[in-house]
């Protein structure tokens, strides 16, 4: 019981932080970041919804890391890192200048 109530603590502190980090909990897209992690749209986030997003966001990172890592072997340097900065300078530069 002591372990449920920790990870539903746990659980509920990430879901804050996450939305406050991002502006809270209706600034954002689509109503936020907590209502993109409601995928019921109840109005609440069950454990199993975080989890869905943790791991969503997971894969995210791993296709960023891949994006990163030209040459593919599996690390990741400075060089190809700022080379992906600068690349998506660019793509943010080149879509806010169409948007215009």
């Amino acid at each position: 019981m002591k372990n449920v109530i920790l990870f539903v603590l746990l659980a509920s502190v990430s879901v804050w932080t996450f939305a406050d980090q991002h502006g809270g909990l209706t600034k954002g897209y689509k109503g936020g970041p907590f209502k993109k992690m409601d995928r019921d749209g109840d109005g609440s986030i069950t454990s199993q919804e975080h989890e869905q997003s943790i791991a969503e966001m997971v894969n995210k990172r791993r296709e960023r890391f891949t994006m990163m890592d030209v040459d593919g072997n599996g690390i990741v340097t400075g060089e190809e890192a700022k080379a992906m900065r600068s690349h998506r300078s660019n793509k943010n530069k080149d879509r806010k200048t169409t948007a215009d």
